[in-house]
């Protein structure tokens, strides 16, 4: 069979896998948007280097758009399959593709916004193609949804008589699942696992991820290859001390980006338990994105998936993301006014990079404030916002005008949704890697693929190049 990496190879985003048997059967593992560079978005995303209708079968690992985003895409050019994903990813990934459309559309729009002509508004009306610049439309986000198929972690699902799959828990967010495939071709048995993305140990909210066993080979995510956390400050004791330090003593705001699955949770969650003993200040906290809602919603609604922290909090309090002094805020109204509000308070809002949504509002009219702080809690591909602002320049070009820069701004690992080098090696470790034929590092940067390789030290790593194909 071959393997092929036709996407988040040497990159973060764009995860799409292929297998190919030697019958000709293809499986597509994650169908992801690939966005390294926003300029080249359409041209990276709207057409596919193979044939979408040849594809046999979809495996979704988890929900996040850089996997599932170019999904309704895949079937709006002809694939006409089952995608397979776990019960929990069904609704998930169905809110995420419609904000992902709705992202579409918003850039769309600035891109033929309408010009002033001396004091005039221009009006230029769309033609056909400019209508249709977004890579899918509603009805393909409903066809995907359809064609969508929830399976168990761990049952054993057989899609033919040759090949069976296995979800194991990642950990990560809700419903990410590792794929063990069994597959029989010419009288050999071989056995491939692909991590999707991987969750920290001890993470809020999430299990730890399960590492898959009996493995020959094993596609692996290394976000965080080459490094460690550097943040070892408990997560709740880390919000108590920039609540404290931002909104109490200084009466400024605690602005904090983050992704609007998993990171928002995770979140709110350690707020909650600080209310509930009794530690969490007087100050008003703000979630603006509606996604975060929704998403927030479905995972009260999952408590069996979430882990022994989680379970145990709700069964001694009845709720894991509900306390005083905490507003969801749904509509854009609402969003522009506690941006600008004097009064101290926190905000929470997507998206987790700076890049798009609300969250650049806030960082905009906060980020002038010498008694407010910038909490960036997740990774930042180099070229966004997120990056821009942790490299600690004294100014930034947000929404084409320099703003200078007097906020703090700060970074924590603390809810980190990825494991560092060495959550990957304990994995790795449990997955017996020392006897897979090959250990394929994906979604990463370079250098920290490079870094983590020589880590391993074994010849069977591989790293591979954008479209490199591999026989198995």
């Amino acid at each position: 069979m071959k393997l092929t990496f036709w996407g988040a190879a040497r990159q973060v985003t764009g995860s799409m896998h292929m297998l190919q048997l030697d019958n000709g059967y293809t499986i597509l593992v994650d169908c992801g948007l690939d966005y390294e560079r926003r300029d080249d978005f359409d041209a990276n995303n709207r057409n596919f280097p193979f044939l979408p209708e040849e594809i046999d079968l979809v495996i979704l690992t988890h929900a996040h758009i850089d996997h599932s985003g170019n999904l309704p895409n895949l079937i709006r050019q002809g694939y006409r399959g089952q995608i397979l994903c776990t019960d929990a990813s069904l609704e998930l990934t169905k809110n995420l593709l419609l904000d992902s459309l709705n992202v579409q559309r918003i850039e769309n729009n600035k891109k033929h916004r309408p010009k002033k002509t001396k004091g005039k508004v221009k009006v230029k009306r769309l033609n056909k193609s400019e209508q249709l610049a977004t890579l899918y439309n509603r009805s393909h986000v409903e066809q995907t949804y359809d064609a969508m198929v929830g399976l168990h972690f761990y049952q054993s699902f057989a899609v033919n008589e040759y090949i069976t799959l296995e979800f194991h828990e990642a950990g990560h967010i809700l419903g990410a699942a590792s794929v063990k495939l069994t597959i029989t071709e010419n009288g050999t048995t071989k056995v491939i696992g692909f991590t999707g993305d991987l969750g920290n140990y001890n993470a809020k909210l999430v299990v730890d991820p399960k590492p898959m066993q009996g493995l020959d080979y094993l596609v692996s995510e290394s976000t965080y290859g080459g490094r460690l956390h550097h943040d070892s400050t408990d997560a709740e004791q880390m919000l108590l001390e920039y609540i404290n330090n931002t909104c109490v003593k200084f009466k400024g705001k605690l602005v904090i980006p983050a992704f609007s699955v998993g990171r928002t949770q995770s979140i709110i969650f350690t707020l909650n338990q600080l209310h509930v003993k009794g530690l969490l200040p007087n100050v008003k906290i703000f979630t603006d994105s509606p996604l975060a809602i929704r998403t927030t919603r479905l995972y009260a609604e999952h408590l069996s998936l979430l882990n022994d922290e989680a379970k145990a909090f709700y069964n001694a309090n009845g709720n894991l993301f509900q306390f005083p002094n905490l507003y969801t805020m749904e509509g854009e109204v609402d969003s522009k006014m506690i941006s600008t509000m004097p009064e101290p308070a926190v905000i929470i809002s997507a998206a987790g990079m700076v890049e798009g949504g609300r969250i650049q509002e806030h960082v905009r009219n906060n980020i002038g404030d010498a008694y407010s702080t910038i909490l960036i809690a997740g990774y930042c591909a180099e070229g966004t916002l997120g990056y821009e602002l942790l490299k600690g320049r004294p100014s930034l070009m947000i929404n084409k005008r320099e703003r200078q820069v007097y906020a703090k701004v700060a970074r924590t690992d603390a809810f980190s949704a990825h494991p560092d080098q060495a959550g990957l090696m304990k994995y790795y470790e449990g997955s017996n890697y020392k006897q897979l034929k090959k250990l394929f590092l994906v979604h990463g940067d370079e250098m920290s693929m490079e870094k983590l390789k020589a880590h391993i030290g074994l010849d069977m790593v591989e790293i591979p190049y954008q479209e490199q194909s591999y026989t198995l």
